[in-house]
């Protein structure tokens, strides 16, 4: 999937959930057009004569415009937390979809690893981020734009920082990010979610392991999540 770049703002909200192994809903036509970005777990996708899974990096772009006579029926096969981002009419996903790529994976019953990555004005500083799903179901989150990023192998940076708090989700491959304090290096797979806030001071540098792809939602600074700078100290897991 690769979405028009000048409708990456074409994005209204998100919201986080983790729920248990069941029916998650059924589509009948006039649903918001979503995308659901699974980060652990697998969703089980029913339409008409196909049936689809997705596990931990995988997006279904559900567009259920149609017809009321073929629904369509997304179910959790296993337990599983996934974001879900609606998007305007404006949105449209264009060009191919890449191949798959086996690259060793997480499985679906492994935890995912969710960092947040934020400066204290000199370094930055690599923290869980558990509280990524604590949000009341149903809450939602504005977006400022989403856009899908693809790094070529053994891309390296140089330290730097962001103009923006950002949530980086991997897709697939390896990305891994580097903090000169607590924390120090950590390599991100399909799946795993890094909430950026690294505005100031030395910064972050980052490298892929391999062909790597991730989606990075911009996020407005008083976001859900944020903490007004009163950050748990402790290394990340």
């Amino acid at each position: 999937m690769a979405p028009d770049p000048g409708s990456m703002s074409a994005v209204r909200h998100m919201r986080s959930a983790h729920i248990p192994a069941g029916p998650l809903e059924t589509v009948a036509g006039g649903s918001a057009r979503r995308l659901f970005l699974v980060v652990s777990g697998t969703i089980q996708v029913t339409v008409p004569d196909m049936r689809a899974r997705l596990g931990p990096g995988d997006v279904l772009f559900l567009d259920a415009s149609g017809s009321p006579d073929a629904p369509v029926h997304i179910r959790a096969a296993t337990p599983c937390s996934y974001l879900e981002v609606e998007v305007e009419a404006a949105w449209l996903p264009r060009g191919t979809v890449p191949p798959s790529m086996d690259e060793g994976r997480r499985t679906a019953y492994a935890p995912p690893r969710l960092l947040r990555m934020f400066s204290d004005g000199e370094v930055a500083h690599l923290s869980p981020f558990d509280d990524l799903f604590a949000a009341p179901p149903r809450q939602t989150q504005a977006v400022g734009a989403l856009s899908f990023v693809c790094l070529s192998p053994s891309m390296r940076s140089d330290w730097h920082t962001e103009p923006g708090t950002s949530l980086l989700i991997v897709l697939t491959g390896g990305f891994e990010v580097e903090v000169g304090g607590f924390g120090g290096r950590r390599t991100l797979r399909a799946g795993d979610v890094c909430l950026v806030e690294d505005f100031e001071g030395q910064g972050h540098r980052s490298s892929s392991d391999g062909e790597t792809r991730f989606a990075v939602l911009a996020l407005p600074d008083d976001h859900l999540w944020a903490r007004g700078g009163d950050h748990a100290e402790g290394a990340a897991s």
